[in-house]
Parts: C-alpha cells; structure tokens; sequence
C-alpha cells in the first residue's frame, strides 16, 4: 500500500464518509481489510446506470483494489492509480491538492467536488480557483477505473461473492 499512500489519503481518508456504513471511521481503521458493497447492479425501473452506481462507490473499489492483491483486474487497474498518484505528488501544493491531502491524513471527508455549504465562502472561491488540477486528474481515473471494472463485472460479482464471507474480510 506504501506505493499508493497519497492516493489512498486522497480517495479515502478524504471519503472517509463512504465508508462509515461499513463500520470504519478512519483510515487507519481499514488497513488490510476488505470493504465490499452488495455488487453493483442497475436498479430495475431506475435511471441510475452501473456505471454511476461504480463511480459513487470508486472509494471502495480504490481502497479494495490497493489492499487486497488477489482483486480481479488489479494489474490493468494499477496503471491509472499510478498515473494519479504521481499527479498527486506533483502537485501536491496545489491549494486543492493539500487540503485533501490533510484531511485525509486525519480522515475527515473532504469531495473538491462537492464542497460542503458550511466551509467558508473566501475558502471555497480559493478551491473552486484551484479545482482544475484535482478535477482533471480525478476524473481520468475515475474515467479508467470505471471502465476497467464495467468491463469485467462478472469477475467483480465472483470476487465480491468471495470476499463478503466474514472469514475473507481480512486480507491475508
């Protein structure tokens, strides 16, 4: 996980909030441990696609696709996550680039894309000046990744399957 650090900070210290439901509060509390939602499928009569119902998940799948070695599709999922991950690391003084880089180190949520109404206005105009880095950056992951696990949902169901029993939850 070492080498993909800043991208777990990012994507799910600072999303910590995807993962409350499951029972982890904190980052740290994730460590070698699978997270795994019911497998995604198109709800019937709905309008929300697989493909939304990924990327409203991706913290889980990025969390899960740098801890556990074993899930399907890791070596073409990589590439994109060390593509972000250096973007991180070039950028990481960029005003949005740091402050999702802090929160997430404390695990508090922090979306540059969906900006909470309480955060104050001066500090929302300065991330919206500076969302562009993080923006691009984020959505050709999101963009690769999604497509990555469309591709192959049947391997994600079965690894799903497996990693939903209680004595799979740890990676091991």
């Amino acid at each position: 996980m070492a080498e993909f650090q800043l991208t777990h900070t990012a994507l799910v210290g600072a999303r910590i909030n995807a993962f409350r439901p499951y029972g982890f509060n904190t980052r740290e509390a994730l460590t070698m441990c699978r997270v795994v939602p019911e497998m995604p499928a198109a709800r019937p009569g709905s309008q929300v696609s697989l493909k939304d119902i990924l990327t409203e998940q991706l913290p889980l799948w990025i969390h899960n696709i740098i801890t556990d070695p074993d899930f399907p599709q890791r070596h073409r999922l990589l590439m994109p996550l060390r593509r972000f991950e250096g973007e991180l690391r070039d950028n990481k003084h960029d005003e949005v680039v740091s402050s999702v880089l802090r929160h997430g180190f404390r695990s508090l949520q922090m979306d540059p894309l969906d900006l909470p109404r309480s955060m104050p206005l001066r500090q929302r105009c300065a991330m919206v000046v500076h969302l562009k880095v993080w923006q691009d950056a984020y959505d050709r992951l999101r963009e690769e990744v999604v497509d990555i696990l469309l591709a192959h949902t049947e391997q994600l169901g079965r690894w799903c399957e497996f990693a939903r029993h209680p004595e799979h939850a740890a990676v091991g």
